[in-house]
């Protein structure tokens, strides 16, 4: 089984966030099917764009844990060198159960 990464850029707003929850279950779905098709393992990486609020990305967190359920590997990261380490901290925290601010 090979091993593919895929870039998805996206931007945060606190309008967005339904849409976010629509995207994450189609390129579940997607993936799901092509990766069975290909013999791969699709690793989809976030890319975030603009400012992260700490709360709105706890709650978008929280709905891509709930959509991939652990079926593939999901990274997120910042696409400024100062917010990278930040959203990786925010990632390491425990998932909480309001969906609330990840952040330690």
């Amino acid at each position: 089984m090979s091993d593919l990464t895929v870039e998805c850029p996206v931007r945060l707003t606190e309008s967005n966030r339904d849409e976010l929850r629509l995207l994450y279950a189609d390129l579940h779905e997607h993936y799901a099917r092509r990766d069975a098709r290909d013999g791969t393992r699709t690793t989809l990486h976030f890319l975030w764009s603009g400012v992260l609020d700490a709360e709105l990305f706890g709650a978008t967190y929280a709905d891509q844990r709930h959509v991939f359920a652990g079926s593939r590997p999901v990274m997120n990261s910042a696409r400024n060198p100062g917010g990278l380490q930040e959203t990786n901290r925010w990632l390491s925290a425990p998932a909480q159960q309001s969906g609330a601010s990840l952040r330690t």
